[in-house]
């Protein structure tokens, strides 16, 4: 490590432990961070979850300014630069994080700060973290778990993954993703779908397809595999008007195109993703986790393989067969086509069904409440 590396790690650390040791003894405040400044994602479903629950509890987001707009009021916002990010953190009884911090770049963690990992990605095809190829140059030591308190996971195949691409040997409550607590029980939130499909301009007579690739390592602008126009003729040829969102990683520089067609919308901007899996009618993904959280709507999912030789020779081997899982896959625009036009011959809750015994998923729809019980008792410790 380099001597500058050395010492911002050590300013960084030793801010934390100053704000740890100077804060508010008594205070119930919760510190939750999405993919480093979203309002999104499980720590959302959580947090939210929480308010109703435990109104009394201090809620305090760290969130991006392009952002702020979704996030409600009882929630204290502050900004992702480090002094006041490090200091909300350091002076919280308990962190909600849905990605892990790299400890090389400076964390402190006091005795008693609780730290919850939601990891985003429990039913992913790809390899993660220690389980990724080396060969490649990858450094993954900086993905420490040692500070980890309580992991969340949704399925069997979750927590082997994060006992092996972790390392993580702690304990882990499964009682699924709190962000899928709407998909198990998706005919609650008809409302909710309503009010997403207003704010994005789709009528309710409009079928949604949507289009969700997983980043690639070098991070680029992702470009758009599928081609939309074809795969909108397809679905239209039954007679239905369908529209294709288009949304790219949050890892990823955007995601190109390459058409001016009514019939898509770029949504990367949307500040959550469960948001759009509520309104879907269809997902195509490629090798993202969400495949595996959709599935639980029992509609349709493609996973459009068109570059798997190439995407694990860049160094992510994909953890399971998805075919033998018994996904839909589709290797080229051709199978993609004759899947889209044949889309509902198949059985997809059958589909579904299969995928999920093979995961061993274990989604209550009531994760949220779980980990909120468990969030309460450790501030009733103090």
């Amino acid at each position: 490590m380099k001597i500058t590396a050395i010492i911002k790690k050590w300013i960084r650390t030793s801010y934390m432990y100053l704000c740890y040791i100077t804060r508010p003894r008594n205070e119930k405040n919760i510190y939750f961070a999405s993919f480093r400044g979203q309002y999104s994602d499980n720590p959302r479903a959580i947090s939210e979850c929480l308010h109703r629950m435990a109104p009394d509890v201090k809620i305090v987001w760290m969130v991006m300014p392009q952002f702020r707009q979704y996030v409600p009021d009882y929630v204290t916002i502050v900004p992702p630069t480090p002094r006041l990010a490090l200091k909300a953190q350091a002076q919280a009884r308990v962190w909600v994080l849905n990605y892990i911090y790299r400890k090389q770049f400076g964390v402190y963690k006091g005795r008693d700060n609780f730290y919850i990992q939601t990891w985003h990605g429990d039913r992913g095809l790809k390899t993660i973290g220690y389980l990724t190829d080396y060969s490649k140059g990858r450094d993954y030591n900086g993905y420490d778990m040692s500070d980890c308190d309580l992991f969340m996971a949704a399925s069997d195949y979750g927590v082997r993954k994060a006992r092996q691409g972790f390392l993580y040997d702690g304990e882990i409550i499964v009682e699924g993703m709190p962000r899928n607590d709407k998909l198990v029980n998706i005919a609650r939130y008809s409302d909710e779908a309503i009010e997403v499909r207003k704010c994005l301009g789709i009528g309710n007579d409009v079928k949604v397809l949507l289009y969700a690739p997983t980043f690639r390592d070098d991070r680029s602008c992702q470009q758009c595999a599928i081609d939309i126009a074809a795969s909108i003729a397809n679905l239209e040829a039954k007679g239905k008007k369908w529209i294709c969102l288009v949304r790219s990683h949050s890892l990823s520089k955007g995601i190109s195109v390459g058409t001016d067609s009514p019939a898509y919308l770029d949504v990367t901007s949307y500040p959550d993703m469960a948001d759009l899996l509520l309104i879907a009618d269809l997902l195509i993904t490629d090798y993202s986790s969400c495949a595996g959280d959709f599935l639980l709507t029992g509609k349709p999912v493609v996973l459009a393989h068109f570059d798997k030789e190439e995407y694990e020779a860049q160094g992510r081997p994909l953890w399971v067969n998805p075919k033998e899982a018994g996904y839909l896959v589709a290797k080229n625009q051709d199978e993609l086509n004759h899947i889209l036009a044949n889309l509902y011959s198949y059985d997809h809750r059958a589909i579904a069904d299969k995928v999920n015994r093979f995961y061993e998923t274990k989604e209550t729809g009531q994760s949220s409440e779980a980990i909120v019980r468990r969030i309460i008792q450790e501030l009733n410790k103090n």
